[in-house]
């Protein structure tokens, strides 16, 4: 979990993991009904990828986005496909050769 004081944190709310990825999301209560924000990285750094309409089932969120956003999957997930290119804790990526 990323706390809401986290200073990378800007929703004001404390941010749930989405399992084997590196998104967290929040759920909220907006003034045009249920939110759900959802960012990308890590208790270093984030970076907000999408605010979707309703409360989303977490085990949804990966390929939603990947489908719908356009998100690349060795960016969203912890352990990418072997070949895929890997982010470094710095932010910089790795190509693994299989």
């Amino acid at each position: 979990m990323i706390h809401a004081t986290n200073a990378w944190n800007p929703t004001g709310r404390n941010l749930q993991p989405v399992p084997g990825t590196r998104l967290f999301y929040a759920h909220a209560e907006a003034l045009n009904g249920p939110r759900t924000f959802v960012l990308l990285g890590s208790q270093q750094h984030l970076t907000f990828v999408a605010d979707l309409e309703g409360h989303m089932d977490p085990a949804s969120l990966r390929s939603l986005l990947i489908e719908r956003f356009g998100l690349y999957p060795h960016l969203v997930d912890l352990a990418p496909a072997p070949g895929l290119p890997r982010v470094l804790e710095a932010g910089h990526v790795h190509h693994v050769r299989p």
